[in-house]
């Protein structure tokens, strides 16, 4: 018989029923500080997994490494053990201006032009955020008060090279920035849409690590870093809501 948690290594007890995700190990402990008794339940391969508590809630946080087939295998398995809200606390390279350094961006969907999600259902089917994920998200923003924006994003599997052939598809890029889609990413199409197939209610918020200028793109720095743990601390208060509202 196939271990259905073989690449994550939790048991479905050692997670909660709200977990945070994140791409880089690194940032795990960063989550996890902000937990009571939290201790590490899982580690393998790019997920390691750290469990604590918080208003008295079973909370987890774990690691997704990068793109859509990681993460995708990280929803399957997370969706047999005791989670049911899965939010993810990621970076973004901005596609519009006014999208600042350190600024938190709250996702509403995202337009799928990853490949991973294409195996799984028709290109047509949405990747939507959950209404009431998003929400809390929104009401935790304007209490940590740090800048923040609610919209689309764009999930590709490309980081180094570009989202789009120009010669092909540049018409493409041109009418998704008009069209208002704030920033791209790698996970979100694939953590919306496979959270969706398996009943797991999910939302994402993420910190601008590039910002668009008319010189071309600043990246990183103190501004993004302090922004970065702003919208952890987003996260975090956003399952406090939820909890709050039973939901």
């Amino acid at each position: 018989m196939v271990d259905p948690r073989y690449h994550i290594r939790v048991k479905p007890d050692d997670v909660g029923k709200y977990v945070i995700v994140v791409g880089d190990r690194g940032r795990v402990e960063r989550v996890a500080k902000y937990l009571q008794e939290a201790t590490k339940v899982g580690d393998n391969r790019e997920y390691l997994t750290y469990t604590g508590y918080l208003k008295g809630e079973k909370v987890s946080v774990m690691s997704t490494g990068m793109g859509s087939p990681a993460m995708a295998i990280g929803i399957e398995e997370l969706a047999t053990t005791n989670a049911r809200v899965v939010i993810r606390v990621g970076t973004t390279g901005a596609l519009q201006k006014g999208l600042n350094l350190g600024d938190s961006l709250i996702v509403t969907a995202s337009v799928r032009m990853d490949g991973t999600t294409n195996q799984y259902i028709i290109p047509e089917y949405p990747a939507v955020a959950d209404f009431s994920v998003v929400n809390a998200l929104i009401g935790a923003a304007k209490r940590v008060e740090n800048p923040y924006h609610v919209g689309i994003v764009l999930s590709t599997d490309s980081y180094y090279g570009k989202a789009f052939d120009e010669e092909k598809h540049g018409h493409l890029e041109k009418q998704l920035i008009k069209a208002g889609v704030l920033g791209v990413e790698m996970e979100i199409g694939a953590l919306y849409v496979i959270g969706s197939l398996k009943k797991l209610k999910t939302g994402a918020i993420l910190t601008v690590r590039e910002e668009l200028t008319d010189e071309g793109y600043i990246q990183a720095g103190e501004k993004f870093e302090q922004g970065l743990e702003k919208s952890i601390m987003i996260a975090l208060k956003a399952i406090e809501i939820l909890i709050e509202r039973g939901a």
